[in-house]
């Protein structure tokens, strides 16, 4: 038996969904590719979702899989911006890792146009840093209140030199900006009417783990370097992570949400609406997955674990990894005594209540779990025309924390004989 899965390898632009789509996410796929031939206009679409929903698997599916669709001329890129953070300029890393795509690909016209901006990429980075007019000429003036008015003659020529100097250096970075976009136009090739007729989607993956600088860094450089027709990214992104990344970067009284706004163009969640019918949810589909790989199949507990999962409410948030602790969970604990009825379902209950909800799991400990706060989790709370699994689950579960409840009111009246005791009898 496994503990956990291997990380499935994908061939980055060739496999697709076929190989890998265990979560029937194709069609959230297609939309997105619909999405990003359809509009023409730059657009930032945030595919939002918590750590461990499977953002990254999707996209390094989807990447490929779009370059399957019928007649289309849109190049896809992959960056996985977590692994280049170490580095201090996003623009180079990003030119960089588009500039690599297309000569993977073999696209002339597009390596031909590309290469114009690989060139000017560096004026626009980090690695020519601004001469700010004050820096330049601080020193200078210091001299000259030093020297006294003999030498004001002197450095006024050496700070118009600083200014001189400072100018070209922006006359450059203005004129390498420009060559920067016309390298995207070129890219997309648009008509006589100025529409592209190619387009090119940016992935940018794990952005929420990055250093806040870097990713919100990052975030600018899509806005102001990239705003052209024809030219999309998809971000994989964790938005309240993120948020949290503008709130360290601008403080906690910044409006985190309406800043992010500024970049992204459209927000859709990885997962799609919440299915009312738990049987059908992505999570317990990942579930089947997993426990295969495993091994868990082949014992007991894959079989009551799974009926279990189908019992969870489907308010109560599940991610993929979260599966994966569940099954491990499941499997490296000691079997209880099945001689009990009751045994499998406090066991596997608890399993499930400790990945779900682990402030309610500690209420085990402390023995103040009720059975109100268990059909939180589970759908349990009747026991009328349900499933006889059902139907058990209600009656162990009510058993066990009413029969808490009842010892600890029994408690009470010994230490208070004038309790009522025909009213605890009655309830």
């Amino acid at each position: 038996m496994r503990l956990t899965i291997p990380e499935p390898k994908i061939d980055l632009y060739t496999d697709g969904f076929a190989k890998h789509d265990k979560l029937s996410r194709k069609s959230t796929g297609d939309k997105l590719s619909e999405l990003v031939e359809r509009i023409d206009d730059p657009l930032v679409i945030a595919l939002d979702g918590a750590w461990g929903s499977g953002k990254s698997f999707f996209l390094k599916c989807w990447v490929g899989e779009h370059l399957k669709r019928d007649e289309t001329t849109t190049q896809t890129v992959y960056f996985d911006a977590f692994k280049h953070d170490f580095l201090d300029d996003p623009l180079i890393a990003l030119t960089g890792a588009i500039a690599e795509r297309f000569e993977d690909a073999k696209d002339t016209v597009a390596q031909n146009a590309w290469s114009k901006a690989k060139r000017v990429a560096p004026a626009l980075g980090r690695t020519l840093v601004r001469t700010g007019i004050s820096v330049a000429t601080a020193g200078l003036v210091t001299k000259a209140d030093e020297l006294g008015d003999a030498a004001i003659n002197t450095v006024s020529s050496e700070v118009d030199g600083a200014v001189a100097e400072f100018w070209k250096i922006e006359n450059k970075k203005r004129a390498a900006m420009e060559g920067f976009r016309q390298a995207l136009v070129d890219l997309t090739e648009p008509d006589e009417d100025r529409v592209p007729t190619r387009k090119l989607v940016v992935v940018i993956d794990e952005l929420d783990r990055c250093r806040p600088d870097y990713a919100l860094s990052l975030l600018e450089i899509i806005k102001h370097f990239f705003n052209v027709d024809g030219v999309h990214f998809v971000l994989g992104v964790n938005l309240k992570e993120l948020q949290n990344s503008v709130c360290a970067r601008y403080g906690s009284n910044i409006e985190a949400f309406k800043y992010l706004q500024k970049f992204v163009s459209v927000v859709a969640p990885i997962n799609g609406p919440k299915p009312r019918n738990t049987n059908f949810a992505s999570y317990l589909k990942y579930f089947d997955f997993v426990a295969s790989e495993t091994g868990l199949t082949q014992s007991w507990k894959g079989e009551w674990l799974e009926e279990y999962l189908k019992l969870v409410d489907h308010h109560v948030h599940f991610s993929l990894r979260d599966i994966e602790r569940l099954v491990t969970l499941a499997s490296v604990s000691p079997t209880p005594d099945m001689e009990y009825p009751a045994a499998p379902h406090i066991f596997l209950g608890l399993c499930v209540l400790k990945v779900a909800t682990p402030d309610m799991f500690s209420k085990v400990r402390s023995q103040t779990l009720t059975f109100d706060e268990v059909t939180q989790v589970f759908n349990i709370r009747d026991r009328g025309q349900q499933s006889p699994f059902k139907q058990e689950a209600h009656f162990v579960w009510r058993l066990a924390l009413g029969l808490k409840k009842l010892k600890s009111r029994r408690g009470q009246i010994k230490q208070n004989p004038n309790s009522s005791r025909k009213r605890i009898r009655h309830r």
